[in-house]
C-alpha cells in the first residue's frame, strides 16, 4: 500500500514542479516595473517549492529506503545532465517498451542502461537501472547495436 501511496505523491511533485516551472516562466515574463506581480510570483514559487519539500517529507517517513533510492535516482539524473552540458552528445538513446538500451563493450560485457549518449569523441555516458552513471571511451565500446535507432530522443 505504501507503494501505491508513494506514487501519488510523485504524481502531486510532477505536477509541482511542472506549476514552478510555469510560474519561473510568468516571472521572466514580467515588467520590471510590475514589483507587486513579481513579489507575488516569488511566493507562489516559493509556496509550491516548500509543498514539493513536504510531500518528499512523507515519501521518506512512508518508506526511507525507497526516498534513498529517488534521491539518489535524482542525483545519477544531475550528473548525466552536467557531463551532458560538458560534452556535447551527438546520439541520445532511451529505453523503451519494445526497445532493449544497452551498450556491447569491447570484452564482451554488455552494460543494461535507461538512457545512454555518444559524445562527439565516440564516448559514451550511461544512466543505469540501479541509479549509477558509467562513461565508457570509445576503444572500451563496440560499434553500435544493430537494434539501436539513431536520434531517439525523450519527447518521442
Amino acid at each position: 500500500m505504501s507503494y501505491q501511496k508513494i506514487h501519488l505523491i510523485l504524481k502531486r511533485i510532477n505536477c509541482l514542479e511542472a506549476e514552478v516551472e510555469i510560474q519561473k516562466q510568468i516571472l521572466f515574463s514580467i515588467p520590471s516595473a510590475n514589483k507587486g506581480e513579481i513579489e507575488s510570483t516569488i511566493r507562489v514559487i516559493a509556496a509550491r517549492k516548500s509543498d514539493i519539500e513536504s510531500l518528499r517529507l512523507q515519501i521518506n517517513d512512508l518508506n526511507p529506503e525507497e526516498f534513498a533510492r529517488i534521491v539518489a535516482f535524482e542525483e545519477a539524473s544531475a550528473k548525466f545532465m552536467a557531463i551532458g552540458a560538458e560534452n556535447t552528445f551527438t546520439d541520445l538513446f532511451h529505453k523503451q517498451v519494445d526497445q532493449e538500451c544497452d551498450l556491447r563493450l569491447v570484452d564482451g560485457t554488455i552494460v543494461d542502461c535507461l538512457v545512454k549518449a555518444r559524445d562527439e569523441k565516440g564516448g559514451w555516458t550511461l544512466l543505469t537501472a540501479d541509479g549509477e552513471v558509467l562513461q565508457f571511451n570509445s576503444e572500451q565500446v563496440l560499434e553500435q547495436a544493430e537494434g539501436d535507432s539513431l536520434y531517439q530522443h525523450f519527447d518521442q
